[in-house]
């Protein structure tokens, strides 16, 4: 891969941790009935990985936000894309 695209990947990963961040909340409140059920999903995997990560900063860990900071933009795109499935059927 060149240069450019790392960073491009690299940017997209920096943009979608926040953007999770702000995607969990805003699904669960704007969705209903099996559509907020599926928007909850993510948190099956959130909640242990934030924890984890908190841990691990409780132990001095330099490494510990990494957990959350790989899980996030998977999050991420899975909220973006049941956000358009429900907008779009």
């Amino acid at each position: 891969m060149t240069d450019i695209t790392l960073s491009v990947i690299g940017g997209l990963v920096m943009l979608l941790v926040p953007a999770y961040l702000v995607l969990q909340p805003w699904a669960l409140l704007s969705l209903q009935g099996g559509w907020r059920i599926a928007a909850a999903a993510p948190l099956l995997i959130a909640i242990p990985t934030a924890l984890w990560s908190l841990r691990a900063l409780s132990h001095g860990s330099n490494l510990w936000p990494l957990t959350f900071i790989l899980f996030a933009p998977v999050g991420a795109i899975y909220l973006l894309a049941l956000l358009l499935a429900r907008r779009y059927s």
